[in-house]
């Protein structure tokens, strides 16, 4: 085990030591929302009469739908702007990127900090060291408006990646196959991520990372600090790691690629806050603009941020993308939330590098969704069907 995650909670909550069942109160260092819970916010705080504390930094991204495709969510945006404008709340409103991005982007981020948010991946700060909680839009307005979060400590896991894995891999593969092999360990737990495996890993993939696993039911990820003492509690040799698919259901379940080698797919999905980040789009465009893209199939490509899309442009990516008969997308959520461009019908068969691939996701209910690496999801989209990464020198 190691205590970092027990003594930073002890020590925000003021406490000589803190266990696992305890109710712990925490000065929360920030707090994190978008428009796809803010409606829900704003209205319990006008059933409340709350107002943000000026002690709790608020930061709330417009990425769930704009620019606007509804007059309701540009009538929600103006409230939100007007909003924001008087309770001193940071408010990214013009296209700036998904929020786990932009707060990686424009936060200071730290080791063993408190984060709260209305969104269920606000783990994905946890590639800082951050200690980032998820809850529900009632409960994040009482904690805006207090500045603070109750706690009930979960237990932790620790969890040690080690070795080194075969270049077909990436992180969304490594924490799909914690969950597949370690899903009841993990759930309802603290993830704590270590081993030189980890290390290894850019910070783009520890993002994707500590961005999945709340999908394998986790309270909470996150890397731990190099240096801090850690006994892990389960272990994975990332050279066994072999790419993985989650198939469609209300229940994550995975299947190796190859084994899907008979499904032909319609959209391939490359972005959003999961992995859209430069280092995602470039492995997919490597492959993307080698062999190009399938005839049948659309090939969606969002960036996590105005930054990242303007690196692409830098690098000629996105008009090289363009002319292979990708569609990018301007930076935010995209078609993940089911709200905005790139909406799935009835019939379509999509692989994602998204987060959930319930029914109704990302559009019409008789669509399927699987979710897949930036690499299985290119190498799906040249081929027109499920394919597993091939990765030659």
């Amino acid at each position: 085990m190691s205590d970092f995650f027990y003594r930073q909670l002890a020590k925000v909550a003021q406490q000589e030591s803190v266990a696992a069942g305890q109710t712990i109160i925490l000065k929360v260092d920030l707090a994190l929302a978008h428009d796809g819970t803010g409606p829900a916010v704003l209205q319990a705080l006008q059933a409340s009469g709350g107002r943000p504390a000026s002690c709790c930094r608020t930061l709330v991204t417009l990425d769930h739908a704009f620019p606007a495709p509804s007059v309701a969510d540009r009538q929600f945006q103006r409230d939100l702007i007007a909003f924001a404008a008087q309770n001193q709340v940071l408010l990214y409103k013009n296209g700036e990127g998904v929020l786990h991005q932009v707060v990686a982007e424009e936060e200071s981020l730290w080791p063993g900090m408190i984060i709260v948010g209305a969104d269920g991946h606000v783990a994905t700060a946890g590639a800082f060291g951050a200690l980032a909680f998820s809850v529900t839009a009632p409960r994040f307005a009482e904690v805006i408006c207090r500045g603070s979060y109750e706690l009930r400590v979960p237990e932790q896991v620790v969890v040690a990646v080690l070795g080194t894995g075969s270049a077909e891999i990436m992180a969304r593969d490594l924490a799909m196959h914690l969950i597949l092999t370690h899903g009841d360990t993990i759930k309802g737990k603290a993830v704590v991520l270590t081993g030189s495996a980890i290390y290894q890993l850019s910070m783009s993939e520890k993002m994707a990372f500590c961005n999945f696993l709340p999908e394998g039911g986790v309270v909470t990820a996150f890397v731990l600090p190099e240096g801090e003492w850690a006994v892990h509690d389960i272990e994975i040799d990332a050279g066994t790691v072999q790419p993985l698919v989650a198939l469609p259901g209300t229940q994550l379940s995975f299947a190796h690629p190859s084994s899907l080698a008979e499904q032909r797919i319609s959209v391939a999905m490359i972005g959003s806050c999961s992995s859209g980040r430069l280092d995602d789009i470039k492995a997919a465009a490597e492959i993307l603009l080698k062999h190009g893209i399938h005839p049948d199939v659309t090939c969606l490509i969002t960036p996590a941020s105005r930054n990242i899309l303007e690196a692409m442009d830098t690098l000629k990516l996105s008009a090289a993308l363009r002319n292979a008969g990708a569609i990018i997308l301007p930076p935010g959520c995209g078609p993940c939330p089911g709200r905005h461009l790139g909406v799935l019908g009835d019939g379509d068969v999509a692989i994602t590098t998204t987060i959930k691939a319930n029914p109704g996701r990302i559009g019409a209910l008789g669509a399927r969704i699987f979710l897949a690496s930036p690499l299985t999801v290119a190498w799906s989209a040249v081929n027109g069907r499920i394919t597993a990464p091939i990765m030659t020198k």
